[in-house]
């Protein structure tokens, strides 16, 4: 506890002046996200808050901007509490003063995919029944003669109306907006086996008090003043992230797209001490200079599984500067593993932070032993279903010390000649070859065993692997039924927009 007070007073947040203007924030917005930026204005009036390809803002300016566009958008477009905007945007800084100004106005927030077609943006508008959209105008050509563009507005536009001229303008109008109550933030499961999902949920000061605690206590992101955003902030964990940066009146750095090259340079440039990012992002950064990132001193890794050799490979090549956060659109934040702990088993994802309670039960939903793959439960305050047990989709087992290692997707488990197989066994293997880049596996009919394990296997550059050598060097490393009857490979595997490995589309 002391410990915590002492983090609290370092960020100005349990200070007399902390306390003032939260209250102040409460009292002029009530509690939303809006109440969150201007409290960061406050506190750190000369403070860079988000740098991006064109802009530069303080946190006073970024809070200014915000609220001249919530001004703008409920004075021109009546966009008032309790209806549905979606923002389909990348990450950049109009994106940002849009995530805070409609919830400033009470409305519901839709992140949404900006990847997604034009089509697929229309079949989410109609089931969601978007009253507002904002969007990245380039992404998605086609939505021009739909009736959603009679209620959207581009982010950015060299002549139009747009989102970022709207904010860049002064206070159009001196009456002060009402106080609202904060309408939900739904964030969009990832799509990669079915229909992206909306998982909603209401923010709250009290609810995310648990995970902010284990961030700022277990990775001490108080003590580090630069951060790049590099996961979407679309993504719960990415907005996550953006959310946690304007708590601490950190220094943002945000990309529209991530490229190693360029991400490495700004790393590198702006000595940059945290990042958050996917494991594919991680791995290609290392790929391309892991000098570029010495000024790293967190690395924040999660929105995807972490191989154990990837893990392995940071933090030899970086040191114990790695930190892998579990948690799902659903459940949010739930579990971590320290640098470590991944130094001792890689491919453990730690165990649950404080306010999560977690279980892995069998089919029949009674919690099975230490040891023993079941399906993995979580309970949290900060779930979309913050009173019932959450299903994750992951199947996983518990050791003696209690932490948790993850053993695939629930809906990925095959049975093969009455045996229980898991992919993601012989995908930790196949990724401990010298010479492979990236493996994904999954089961195939069979019509002696039922199913079968399929490997597609990205072999590096200038290695000459064939099936034949792999298997040979499989032979001694797996169990018979772990042997994949058909080994595909090609250059590269395919990712989705978030950064996993996506089966759908290998599967065909």
């Amino acid at each position: 506890m002391l410990t915590l007070i002492k983090k609290l007073y370092r960020t100005r947040l349990l200070t007399l002046a902390g306390l003032f203007h939260l209250l102040a924030a409460v009292m002029t917005t009530e509690i939303n996200l809006m109440a969150m930026l201007r409290l960061a204005a406050k506190l750190h009036p000369h403070r860079l808050a988000v740098v991006d390809h064109q802009e530069r803002l303080s946190y006073p300016q970024l809070w200014q901007q915000a609220e001249s566009l919530a001004i703008a958008l409920q004075r021109d477009y009546g966009i008032c509490r309790r209806q549905h905007v979606a923002i389909a945007c990348r990450n950049h800084a109009a994106a940002i003063k849009a995530i805070f100004a409609v919830s400033r106005l009470g409305a519901h927030i839709l992140l949404i995919n900006p990847e997604m077609s034009a089509d697929q943006i229309l079949a989410l508008a109609e089931r969601l029944r978007f009253d507002f959209y904002i969007y990245d105008a380039p992404l998605t050509p086609g939505l021009e003669d739909s009736a959603l563009c009679q209620h959207s507005l581009p982010a950015y536009h060299p002549n139009a109306p747009s989102i970022n001229q709207l904010a860049a303008s002064p206070y159009a109008s001196k009456k002060p907006l009402k106080k609202v109550k904060t309408g939900n933030i739904v964030v969009m499961t990832g799509g990669t086996t079915g229909q992206p999902k909306p998982a909603s949920r209401k923010p709250s000061l009290f609810t995310f008090l648990p995970p902010f605690v284990a961030l700022l206590c277990q990775i001490h992101l108080d003590r580090y003043r630069t951060v790049y955003v590099a996961t979407p902030i679309y993504h719960g964990f990415g907005l996550a992230a953006l959310l946690m940066g304007v708590i601490l009146g950190a220094e943002m750095y945000i990309t529209q797209r991530f490229e190693a090259e360029t991400s490495g340079a700004l790393i590198a440039n702006h000595q940059i001490e945290a990042v958050t990012l996917v494991p594919l992002m991680l791995q290609r950064l290392l790929k391309h200079d892991p000098e570029s990132l010495s000024s790293l001193q967190r690395i924040l890794s999660g929105g995807a599984a972490l191989s154990p050799s990837l893990a392995r490979q940071t933090l030899d090549q970086l040191g114990p500067k790695l930190f892998n956060l579990y948690g799902t659109s659903e459940a949010g934040f739930c579990i971590m593993a320290t640098p470590q702990l991944l130094s001792r088993k890689p491919a453990s994802i730690g165990q649950p932070i404080r306010g999560v309670h977690a279980k892995i039960v069998e089919d029949t939903d009674r919690a099975v032993t230490v040891g023993t793959i079941g399906r993995l439960c979580i309970l949290s305050a900060w779930s979309t279903h913050q009173k019932h047990w959450i299903e994750t989709g992951d199947r996983a087992y518990q050791d003696r010390d209690g932490d948790i290692v993850l053993c695939g997707r629930v809906d990925e488990m095959i049975v093969s000649g009455g045996e229980n197989v898991y992919p993601i066994e012989l995908e930790t293997v196949l990724m401990q070859h010298p010479d492979i880049e990236a493996a994904a596996v999954f089961g195939i009919p069979d019509p002696d065993f039922g199913q079968r394990l399929k490997a597609v296997v990205a072999r590096k550059p200038h290695t000459l692997l064939d099936q034949a050598k792999l298997c040979s060097w499989l032979k001694p490393r797996i169990a018979r039924y772990q042997m994949p009857a058909l080994i595909e490979f090609r250059h590269e595997l395919p990712y989705t927009s978030l950064g996993k490995l996506d089966k759908k589309s290998l599967r065909g």
